[in-house]
């Protein structure tokens, strides 16, 4: 008795065109294959068997209920994973439901696979391949996961090293080691803070080998003489509702002169605060118009830092995620630090189950990154993020 065509069976003809051969499966799927009747070659380019794969997958495995709802579940899936690519990457920062997105928790995407992935390993396992390939499109560019491969082409060099640190302290009241516990212990050369209080602001101040500045919130504490300062005007951001604190430090790294710019930008929160508890239309309104401004503010503030020439580097709170437009029309050319070289989801700004990646260090061409992390909690809704950069 002949056997029963299967749905995803490989059936293609073979070179004399006499006959029509079924392929094996699985790993044997790729192998030389000859028409058992005439010995022909039987697609020995893998083109035709490649296209009558994935033709193949058009429609589900039997009509059977099981083989029906793992199609059609991963047909979903494919299509979550599209459209939710295209609101980040596309829309974030520009259409309030794909801003909620951006800022929202992206691992939930992920769940159905929970269910998927069985559900075609036993009954259909040509699905998985697209259910793996719709995971890795959320997982990398949907959900941000860095695997940190591009530090292992760094290499030595000669170029000095400088460890940096910023931190969102969220006035420095709940740390839970002191400041100089905390420099000791992050090993930094440069270490910036952000909503920086002002018993903080005196800790810091009062460090013995440790240069420091204090203004508009913020703290820079260099091992390196602080030479300069400037700050960013503020007052046109300031008048509108925004943030839009920068201020730019000049450096001496044993004789080289740097470049570190400390920011703390605009917060779509108030938005989204105003979204959850129900009054949709002013929550709405609010996270448009703290987009819109935040955006205005990631531009001046880059035109600010590439006024300045030489090894820059800029880091802090930019509130906003490295997928959005925004961030990428403005910031796009510099280097992320943790984008680079760091590894895992990178997620800085706690709020229960939710965690963004909104803290970066940013350096220009003039610096190679070596290594990237982000700190453990210390008594703040932020995480501190880390990195080695070297001069080139």
């Amino acid at each position: 008795m002949a056997k029963r065509k299967k749905s995803r069976d490989i059936i293609v003809s073979c070179s004399s065109g006499d006959h029509r051969v079924r392929l094996r499966r699985g790993f044997r799927f790729w192998a030389a294959a000859r028409c058992p009747v005439c010995k022909a070659p039987v697609d020995p380019k893998r083109t035709r068997r490649v296209l009558r794969w994935f033709k193949n997958l058009r429609r589900p495995a039997s009509r059977e209920w099981p083989d029906r709802a793992a199609w059609w579940g991963t047909a979903g899936f494919v299509a979550l994973a599209i459209i939710a690519w295209a609101l980040i990457w596309g829309l974030g920062d520009r259409w309030w439901p794909a801003t909620v997105l951006l800022f929202g928790p992206r691992w939930v995407l992920l769940l159905p696979l929970v269910g998927l992935f069985p559900l075609a390993a036993l009954r259909d396992r040509a699905l998985l391949i697209p259910l793996t390939l719709a995971g890795v499109l959320l997982l990398g560019p949907g959900l941000g996961f860095q695997t940190g491969w591009r530090s292992l082409l760094a290499g030595g060099g000669p170029g000095p090293e400088v460890r940096v640190v910023s931190f969102n302290a969220m006035s420095g009241r709940n740390l839970v080691w002191s400041p100089s516990n905390l420099l000791l212990d992050w090993e930094a050369d440069i270490a910036a803070f952000q909503e920086c209080g002002r018993e903080l602001a005196g800790v810091l101040k009062e460090l013995s080998g440790w240069h420091v500045d204090v203004r508009l919130g913020l703290c820079l504490a260099s091992r390196f003489e602080i030479v300069g300062v400037r700050e960013m005007d503020r007052e046109a951001l300031a008048f509108a509702g925004g943030a839009g604190m920068v201020a730019t430090y000049e450096l001496d790294m044993d004789g080289v002169p740097i470049l570190v710019t400390n920011l703390h930008l605009e917060t779509p929160r108030a938005g989204f605060e105003l979204i959850r508890s129900g009054r949709l239309a002013q929550g709405i309104s609010l996270v448009r118009e703290k987009s819109l401004l935040r955006g205005v503010e990631l531009r001046r503030a880059r035109f600010w830092a590439e006024g300045f020439p030489g090894p820059h580097i800029v880091v802090g709170d930019f509130n906003t995620p490295p997928e959005s437009r925004s961030y990428r029309e403005s910031w796009g050319g510099w280097q992320n630090s943790f984008s680079v070289a760091g590894s895992g989801f990178g997620g800085t700004r706690l709020n229960g189950w939710i965690r963004v990646r909104i803290d970066h260090i940013l350096a220009n061409d003039s610096w190679q990154v070596m290594d990237a992390w982000v700190e453990e909690d210390v008594g703040s809704d932020h995480l501190p993020v880390g990195a080695v950069l070297r001069l080139r």
